[in-house]
């Protein structure tokens, strides 16, 4: 393998390389955002029943006096 052939073949070897690294990275921001997704849905789903309770207990307390 001469010289010239042998920088190409480095030269490859980088850019797949970094297309991988890439890759990777794509697929890290992508978990990320739908753990944070799944998160926001529990931490709604709990305020909202954390609200309908407040409200229920407002109400009966409203009745016992």
């Amino acid at each position: 393998m001469n010289e010239g052939e042998d920088l190409q073949v480095r030269k490859d070897l980088l850019i797949a390389q970094s297309a991988l690294y890439r890759a990777q990275l794509r697929y890290e921001v992508v978990t990320f955002r739908d753990k944070l997704s799944v998160g926001a849905g529990w931490l709604t789903r709990g305020l909202t029943m954390f609200s309908v309770v407040r409200s229920i207990v407002s109400i009966l307390s409203s009745f016992r006096k």
